[in-house]
């Protein structure tokens, strides 16, 4: 069996049965956001959506051939020396629901890692679109889907997560992104409940503000478990209240594809506008925990 192969059983299966349902998904959320939009768009689409394709091009060719084989291939590993769950008898059920509590809060880990120093500078990419819908949600660099490889493989790998139920998983996280970017604007009555146990649009729309505590907050990726567990959920601020981007970052017209590609190699930037100003916002009067409008 070999490693590292971009055509391995599991991964054909995935590109017959995710790749149309992913596009089902991706139309759904683009229709969504269209008829119901969240929050009003400060660019035009025209402007940012060949911009985030062209980062997303690289970055899907780095998921395809080089994250899900490496991550089909280390769990294989995992598999044949029965590491970790592998040498639990667990009941199927019990074992299914374990291996995707280990994958989603290896997600959420991972995403509070993206904003340490040095992993920012690759995700600050995601971070200074100016607006935040479908297409946010591709607007990844290739460099941050390479670098993740270690930890989002060698953990699953080390705790005997097994590859199907990894790239049943992957799917999910996938749809789950393209929902929680989109600007849709589900009812209150349907969001709230939702808020309550997985990641939706309003509470992304938060982690995307340009105020550095908002930022630091909703990491989840499918359930907001984990940002409860870690005190990092927030869920009061009004929608119509974000701002979309990251601060020092407001020019559009430099927001090429060449530049957003060489942007890793350029300094950090404090979390400051030009005129040295930080945004902020008073606390709401609200619970963290309340979803707001």
């Amino acid at each position: 069996m070999r490693f590292f192969s971009i055509n391995s059983p599991l991964l054909k299966q995935f590109d017959r049965w995710a790749t149309p349902a992913l596009v089902v998904v991706a139309v759904a959320v683009f229709v969504g956001e269209t008829v119901w939009p969240l929050r009003q768009r400060t660019r035009p689409r025209t402007e940012r959506w060949p911009r985030n394709v062209g980062v997303s091009v690289p970055s899907l060719v780095g998921l395809r051939l080089g994250l899900l084989p490496a991550m089909v291939g280390l769990t294989q590993v995992a598999a044949r020396r029965r590491w970790g769950l592998h040498r639990l008898g667990w009941p199927e059920p019990v074992r299914v629901l374990a291996e995707l509590l280990i994958l989603d809060y290896v997600a959420y880990s991972w995403h509070r890692l993206l904003h340490a120093p040095l992993l920012w500078r690759f995700h600050r990419v995601h971070h200074n679109d100016l607006d935040m819908d479908l297409s946010t949600g591709w607007r990844f660099h290739a460099g941050e889907m390479l670098a993740s490889i270690p930890y989002r493989g060698g953990v699953p790998m080390l705790l005997g997560v097994r590859p199907g139920v990894l790239l049943a998983y992957e799917a999910v996280f996938e749809a789950c992104t393209a929902f929680h970017h989109s600007n849709t604007r589900l009812p209150l009555a349907i969001e709230r409940p939702l808020a309550a146990w997985m990641i939706t649009p309003r509470a992304h729309g938060i982690h995307h503000s340009v105020v550095h505590r908002e930022t630091q907050s909703n990491f989840g990726v499918v359930l907001s478990l984990w940002d409860r567990l870690h005190r990092t959920l927030r869920l009061n601020v009004p929608q119509q209240e974000v701002e979309i981007g990251v601060p020092a970052y407001p020019d559009a017209a430099v927001q090429t594809v060449r530049h957003l590609f060489t942007m890793p190699i350029e300094p950090l930037q404090p979390w400051t506008r030009f005129d040295g100003t930080v945004p902020a916002r008073a606390l709401p009067p609200a619970p963290l925990d309340e979803l707001a409008g």
